[in-house]
């Protein structure tokens, strides 16, 4: 196999080739409609072109998304997925959990399709590296003894459940995701002190690891694709709100819920002519008749790409109150150079700063007020988005990330001495799924 790496990239622990890397997923990473799904495809896919790489998660190995995946030169291997659990099953799943040490979040991913097939690819192929690129499959590193392993934290998962317990609405909500906080921060430490190596997201979640004891864990940042995203010669559309929110997760439920309800009746009380557009798939039923009932929201649902209504908007809004890790889609805006307001939580993790490249709010009252100041004002808008652009050049981009993983790869290879044999395709039996 020849590598394609750069002359200043890290040696390869295995001498004259590329690694072999199976990498332990939730869903195949393609097409890239999420933010950890565009990070997973825009970097693996790079590692691709110089590293042997297999991938194995649920879902579906003969739809387009596979032969995406593959065409990619990445090997796939699938496991068909459990039913959804929804209504009495999904509580009585809930209830049995409590008395379980591991975290609901974890315990929901781990079904004996996916071990068996685990074990068996394991087993049958010389592998130099397992990959768990989400938190809860670090769970498997007890089917994969001897072989290095790297953990991809792509967010402090018990911070998430701790910030979504403070804004819960009752009492039960409370007591249970503060107890799922505490059973994910005990499954995250000892995770992490069981891998070989450790990558974060950000510096605040490096700083964290660190402060558990952590041996260099390795930063990862996101990027974004500065061909694909650059600035727009389209008039933005006056007085056009965009919020980019897949609504299929919780945090950003909760961060649209409030600004709908507290942020925008404060901007729409002074400024009548303003419009919200909410892109973002599956949004959940409660949320659905609020929007319909809203004559100043354009809820436009899932779209392909991105752009054109980034192209269109004045503002782009974070009104995240939950969340971790970094928001790929405040880098995109900020690629097209659209001013951005965001929360304090909506931006963290990101090297911005306040009135440089995006404004920050976090009352109801002052996120209304800096919108409303971007949409009056003809030239604050133009100058965030200049700077914010000129940042994400500087500092963000899939190359990059790409190869800051490609280096942890190395370290945690070197980190148990491994002998290799020599190269050899990875995973050469036929694509199995169970």
């Amino acid at each position: 196999m020849q590598l394609n790496a750069q002359s200043d990239a890290p040696e390869s622990p295995v001498s004259g080739r590329g690694l072999r890397v199976l990498v332990l997923d939730e869903w195949i990473p393609y097409p890239p409609d999420s933010g950890k799904r565009a990070r997973t495809w825009n970097i693996l896919r790079r590692l691709a072109r110089r590293h042997d790489l297999a991938l194995l998660c649920y879902g579906d190995r003969e739809g387009r998304a596979a032969n995406v995946v593959r065409s990619a030169g990445i090997e796939l291997h699938t496991v068909t997925p459990l039913p959804e659990l929804k209504g009495w099953q999904l509580y009585l799943s809930l209830l049995v959990n409590l008395f379980s040490p591991r975290p609901y979040s974890v315990s929901k991913h781990d079904t004996r399709r996916f071990r068996e097939q685990l074990r068996r690819l394991a087993g049958r192929n010389q592998i130099d590296l397992i990959h768990f690129e989400w938190t809860p499959y670090a769970r498997f590193a007890d089917e994969i003894a001897g072989i290095p392993t790297l953990m991809m934290a792509h967010n402090i998962e018990a911070q998430i459940w701790a910030r979504r317990a403070r804004h819960s609405r009752t009492f039960l909500e409370r007591i249970y995701f503060g107890l799922q906080g505490r059973k994910m921060a005990s499954f995250e430490r000892r995770a992490m002190e069981r891998a070989d190596a450790v990558a974060t997201v950000t510096d605040l979640d490096l700083n964290q690891v660190r402060n558990w004891g952590i041996r260099s864990p390795a930063l990862v940042e996101n990027g974004v694709d500065l061909d694909e995203f650059s600035p727009s010669q389209e008039q933005p559309a006056a007085l056009e709100i965009l919020c980019l929110s897949s609504l299929d997760w919780f945090p950003n439920v909760d961060g649209v819920n409030y600004l709908i309800d507290e942020v925008m009746p404060l901007i729409v009380a002074r400024m009548p002519a303003v419009r919200l557009r909410i892109v973002g798939r599956r949004p959940p039923k409660g949320l659905q008749d609020k929007i319909a009932r809203l004559p100043w929201l354009d809820f436009v649902g899932e779209v392909s790409d991105v752009r054109p209504w980034l192209a269109r908007a004045s503002v782009v809004i974070v009104p995240l109150r939950i969340g971790g890790g970094s928001r790929i889609k405040i880098l995109e805006a900020l690629a097209m150079g659209k001013p951005v307001v965001s929360t304090t939580i909506g931006a963290e993790g990101l090297a911005v700063s306040g009135e440089t490249h995006l404004l920050l709010a976090d009352s109801p009252e002052e996120l209304a007020r800096r919108t409303i100041e971007l949409l009056k004002s003809p030239e604050l808008g133009p100058r965030l988005g200049e700077q914010g652009r000129k940042l994400v050049q500087e500092r963000y981009s899939w190359d990059r990330a790409a190869d800051a993983l490609e280096a942890a790869w190395f370290s945690a290879c070197r980190s148990r001495a491994v002998e290799v044999a020599p190269a050899a395709n990875l995973l050469k039996e036929a694509h199995g799924s169970l």
